[in-house]
């Protein structure tokens, strides 16, 4: 194994996965689909995973979780950005997690403060080679801003 503890941007990767596309309207079977699928792979890269959704159900949500993974809702006055940062500066041995992110700001916090950081892309490229066929399907143009926000019509 690689690491020890490996923490997922949940949304963050749920937005880069092609499999998800079209139930995003109906984001708690994205994020059990999303889940599930890490389940089955992530082990492989570290005995512990968490995956970390921004919302406003603060805590553990136990119908998702198994023996080595564990889902977390930041609180309402947190982001799931600022759950992974204090996770990885409170560890005590940093340099043996890995988060998996694309945002960049992210990143750079979390690698200051000990920990390697994998793209959303290499990480479901990684997990589409060990995956079912139609498992993971890293996007052929990660998201941008302008996927999430409409062009005015005004």
């Amino acid at each position: 194994m690689d690491f020890d503890h490996l923490i997922i941007d949940g949304y963050n990767l749920l937005h880069q996965d092609d499999a998800l596309e079209g139930r995003r309207d109906d984001l708690q079977t994205a994020r059990q689909r999303l889940v599930r699928s890490v389940e089955d792979i992530a082990p492989e890269m570290a005995p512990r995973i968490t995956v970390v959704f921004d919302g406003r159900e603060s805590g553990r949500d136990d119908s998702l979780t198994a023996p080595h993974l564990e889902v977390l809702f930041s609180p309402a006055n947190r982001t799931a950005d600022a759950v992974i940062e204090r996770m990885v500066s409170t560890a005590k041995n940093p340099e043996r997690i890995c988060v998996v992110t694309s945002d960049r700001i992210e990143e750079q916090i979390v690698s200051a403060a000990g920990a390697t950081v994998v793209s959303c892309q290499i990480f479901l490229s990684r997990c589409a080679a060990a995956a079912p066929p139609g498992r993971f399907q890293p996007r052929a143009n990660p998201s941008t801003l302008g996927d999430f926000f409409p062009k005015s019509t005004e």
